[in-house]
């Protein structure tokens, strides 16, 4: 049994003769600015060629554009392949995947197992974290591999030991993120160099140090850390220079600052590319190169060749940058209303919203406009305090509120300038809701 690492959070391995493929990302600019820092280690056609062999499985796990490469599977991959999915409370995945023209679905219920194709695959799913992201752990009689992708928070008890009796007696690998996909620290103008570095350590030590609590704490074998690899590219900015480059040497470096820490030998020292062997732990390349130079690299061809101008802040098409406030109230108004009818459907989740306030300043050359928003009595003022800030750019803002990109880009893409009050409270109550308004705003 030997799991590669195509790239990111994309996996390649096989049960008997059936070959999964899960969460492909190559070239297609995610949240509008991402791009892989470390390319694919098969040419996407090679990939594409799989999906038309019998025994394949397509294996997504969430609808981010990171994990779901739009241009490459519509217009290569077979669109009669098998697909495994989570049975979400929304059928936003499901629907993104039928826009590209995929039908031969099979979904996983929560708390149940599915058997395909000679093995079984469940989701592990926390709705007090997401409500449309999920890890889907998948077995055979020897060998178990849980992608956790964007899950890197520390198990439930009633998700650790479902997992854990998921995969006894059998070799476990537990895989999940270690590396920052949000807009902070990097993309918040009131943090200093020193303060957005520190910042970052701290959250892929933190990421690093649950990866091994949850591999501890379900008797797993190896811990694989991945999905972090990725740079970004908004104009004006250095951002791409500022990312960890999350190759095992660093890793380790930020994990071994902790104490606490005490089972990082279960950590793969792994690279896009490497292969593990899951009978003894070995893990191979089909050749020899060095993690550092070929990002270093990759960063180079990428702005070279002008890959950055798929991206949106170089999107020469994205030319409006007039502002209109009604357009500013609008949004603001939808938004307040998306809250207020998503807690009536799920009461608890994150309803601290209610008593926070959301400020966006849209902003030109010659001008700004700025709207406070207090989201529990759906009111809009023009001046007060808040608790998370966001500052657009005015062609940004015309190409969100026309549709054309999501919420996400301005936050996950750090296409948006950031700050919060109080200064060390992250309001993740407001982001998570901005996101999901965010991208049933643009589907409407």
């Amino acid at each position: 049994m030997k799991v590669s690492l195509i790239n990111h959070s994309s996996l390649l391995f096989k049960f008997d003769k059936t070959s999964i493929l899960t969460d492909f990302w190559s070239d297609t600019p995610a949240f509008g600015s991402w791009l892989p820092s470390a390319p694919p280690i098969y040419h996407p056609m090679y990939l594409a060629s799989l999906s038309y062999q019998k025994d394949f499985i397509f294996c997504v796990s969430h609808a981010h554009d990171d994990h779901i490469d739009n241009k490459l599977l519509k217009n290569y991959f077979n669109k009669e392949m098998k697909i495994i999915l989570a049975k979400f409370p929304s059928p936003s995945l499901k629907k993104r995947m039928q826009k590209l023209g995929f039908r031969n679905f099979y979904e996983i219920e929560n708390d149940k197992i599915l058997r395909i194709n000679g093995f079984e695959c469940m989701t592990i799913f926390d709705t007090s974290v997401s409500n449309d992201d999920c890890g889907i752990a998948f077995r055979d009689n020897e060998y178990c591999v849980y992608h956790g992708n964007d899950n890197h928070f520390i198990l439930s008890e009633k998700n650790k030991n479902r997992l854990k009796d998921f995969a006894k007696h059998r070799k476990f690998l537990f895989c999940s993120q270690t590396n920052s996909a949000s807009g902070y620290p990097i993309s918040y103008y009131e943090l200093s160099p020193k303060e957005i570095k520190d910042e970052l350590e701290k959250k892929v030590l933190k990421m690093v140090k649950n990866g091994l609590t949850n591999t501890k704490n379900c008797d797993a074998d190896y811990f694989f850390p991945y999905a972090g690899y990725s740079k970004t590219y908004v104009k004006g900015q250095n951002y791409h220079q500022m990312n960890i480059d999350p190759i095992y040497k660093n890793l380790c470096s930020i994990a071994e600052k902790d104490p606490e820490i005490n089972n990082l030998d279960k950590m793969v020292n792994i690279f896009c590319g490497g292969t593990i062997n899951l009978k003894n732990g070995v893990v191979s390349y089909p050749f020899d190169y060095d993690p550092e130079i070929l990002i270093n690299l990759q960063d180079k061809y990428i702005i070279n060749n002008d890959s950055t101008y798929q991206c949106d802040t170089f999107n020469k098409n994205f030319n409006n940058h007039k502002i209109d406030s009604l357009k500013v109230d609008h949004y603001l108004k939808e938004f307040s209303s998306f809250v207020s009818s998503y807690l009536k459907k799920f009461p608890n989740f994150y309803n601290t919203i209610l008593d926070k306030i959301l400020c966006i300043e849209v902003k030109s050359k010659n001008q700004s406009v700025q709207r406070y928003l207090d989201i529990k009595n759906n009111k809009i003022f023009e001046e007060g305090k808040f608790n998370k800030k966001f500052i657009i750019p005015s062609n940004l803002f015309n190409a969100l509120y026309d549709k054309k990109i999501p919420f996400d880009n301005l936050y996950t893409g750090y296409e948006a300038q950031v700050t919060r009050y109080p200064k060390n409270t992250y309001n993740r109550d407001i982001i998570m809701y901005l996101i999901m308004f965010g991208y049933k705003y643009k589907n409407s």
